[in-house]
């Protein structure tokens, strides 16, 4: 790509707007040409359909009979011959062959065959009309025709531009010719040329004056060639400040003085981040270090209080389990306290039920000793009956037996009394015994309702004392849980002073190693 200099960048557009202008104007007059020479068509166009309206009026005279078609002809060719519009316009009429019909300037062409005749360019203008007039709206056809205007005692009239409009009559194979010079169009064509090189001419000089004058100015601003303030701002920006700057002496206020007074500052105020990012290195380095350290020994702390807490949560359930344990032990004694209660009472019935049962029995014994008493006096009367049966002889037979048999159930009643005597005898002896048994098992139940009532006791003090630890060790608990959230938080701050230890660490690196991208001259 093309590098130009600030001078050339700044007459460039200058030159362009020049050119644009410059073509622009040549365009608008162009364009205007272009427009009065259209108009002068229009009116061509219009001045041979008044001609050829002529033609028809007498063509439709003659159709009607009221006169001849040669007297239609010739009157018509008269009109037309007769017909003058603006300075020099006429018409002509020829033929399709081309043959001259009527020119109302050079009579002595009439009758004459026009297809060797050309104009001063050697243009076969009078084909090009019967050519073009072929078509039924007719046309135009550009040549060059002397100029009465252009002729002087010295030569002939000088052929100049002319436009032909041509339309045919068809029944007569008239072709109707009328022109118009344009050689006044061009003039002023030329004439605006020579206005529009004039003015820009004087636009030229004006602009380049202030150009010149604005340059000047902006180097005086600058201080030197842009381009050079631009190469000595593009190495400061890179981050050389050994870079040179040259300014005049005289040169107090120009962007170049300024730059330098830039570079100067920027100089050592690297020079004193320089020195102050060596420290903060250092200073980051030493926290890092520090908060490593910290953080190693706020893990452990933190970690033995993870242990600490999970001791104590083991010892909160183990109280809390005793706790349990001697409620559940205390409403156990409770329960056999109550039994122990209900047995002692049942004892007591059970001893009273036996010294009833011992009081019976020595009614039964007495029962049987009037029982065996009664069998003894049975068994004497019917000792006494057998002797008074035995005397009464054969008359006292059955009645001896009767006696013997009564004899007989005496004695076994006599010992069936015994027996049972000696039956209730051991049945007391035993009660005796029972009854001395549930006194001393009542008297056990006793003490042991006694003794239970003290384990009692003792379970629901332990009960209450374990409650009242499970209480405090979970305070203690709370406490520990405390402190190793606060040492949990601890630790991510120290973490996080460590991250932003490490962060500044390498933010004092990322900016020495930015500042070591500037180039400082040495200092002495």
């Amino acid at each position: 790509m093309l590098k130009l200099s600030f001078t050339q960048k700044l007459w460039l557009p200058l030159v362009i707007s020049l050119f644009a202008l410059l073509l622009v104007s040549l365009s608008a007059a162009w364009l205007s040409r272009e427009t009065r020479i259209e108009e002068r068509k229009n009116d061509l166009v219009n001045v041979a359909h008044v001609g050829l309206s002529l033609v028809k009026e007498y063509a439709a005279l003659a159709q009607s009979g009221k006169m001849s078609e040669a007297d239609a002809r010739k009157q018509a060719l008269d009109r037309l011959r007769e017909v003058r519009y603006g300075e020099d316009g006429y018409f002509l009429v020829i033929d399709s062959t081309p043959r001259m019909v009527m020119h109302p300037i050079k009579p002595a062409t009439n009758g004459k065959d026009l297809a060797g005749t050309a104009d001063a360019d050697g243009r076969h203008h009078y084909v090009s009309f019967a050519k073009v007039a072929q078509s039924p709206e007719g046309g135009f056809v550009d040549y060059v025709f002397p100029h009465s205007k252009s002729a002087s005692s010295s030569g002939p009239a000088e052929a100049v531009g002319k436009i032909g409009y041509v339309v045919r009559f068809a029944p007569w194979d008239w072709i109707i010719a009328t022109g118009a010079y344009v050689d006044d169009i061009d003039a002023a064509f030329m004439r605006s040329l020579y206005w529009i090189g004039a003015v820009f001419i004087g636009i030229s000089l004006l602009l380049a004056a202030l150009v010149a004058l604005t340059n000047r100015s902006i180097q005086r601003t600058i201080g030197g060639d842009p381009g050079y303030a631009a190469d000595v701002a593009n190495a400061i920006a890179v981050g050389d400040l050994t870079v040179s700057i040259d300014t005049r002496h005289d040169d107090e206020q120009s962007l170049l003085r300024e730059i330098r007074r830039m570079r100067d500052t920027l100089t050592d105020t690297i020079r004193a981040i320089k020195h102050a990012a060596d420290h903060v290195a250092t200073g980051a380095h030493e926290i890092a270090s520090g908060n490593a350290d910290l953080s190693s020994r706020t893990e452990n702390q933190a970690a033995s209080l993870q242990e600490t807490a999970a001791s104590m949560e083991q010892m909160t359930s183990m109280v809390r389990q005793t706790a349990e344990n001697a409620r559940t032990a205390s409403e156990l004694a409770e329960r056999a306290a109550r039994i122990a209660n209900e047995g002692s009472e049942m004892v007591g019935e059970a001893v009273s039920t036996m010294r009833d049962i011992s009081t019976e029995s020595q009614k039964m014994v007495e029962v049987i000793a009037v029982i065996e008493s009664i069998a003894f006096q049975t068994n004497i009367l019917a000792l006494n009956a057998a002797v008074e049966a035995a005397r009464a002889g054969e008359q006292g037979r059955g009645f001896a037996v009767v006696a013997g048999e009564v004899r007989t159930l005496a004695h076994r009643s006599a010992g069936a009394a015994k027996e049972v005597r000696q039956l209730i005898s051991r049945a007391v002896d035993k009660v005796g015994n029972g009854a001395g048994l549930v006194e001393r098992t009542g008297t056990t139940i006793e003490q042991a309702r006694d003794a239970i009532a003290s384990v009692t006791n003792v379970m629901q003090e332990i009960a209450a004392a374990a409650a009242e630890q499970s209480a405090g060790i979970d305070q203690v608990n709370h406490a520990v849980t405390q402190m190793d959230s606060l040492t949990q938080e601890n630790a991510a701050l120290v973490e996080q002073a460590a991250a932003a230890a490490h962060s500044l660490t390498e933010q004092a690196g990322r900016l020495k190693t930015s500042v070591d991208a500037f180039q400082v001259a040495e200092t002495a």
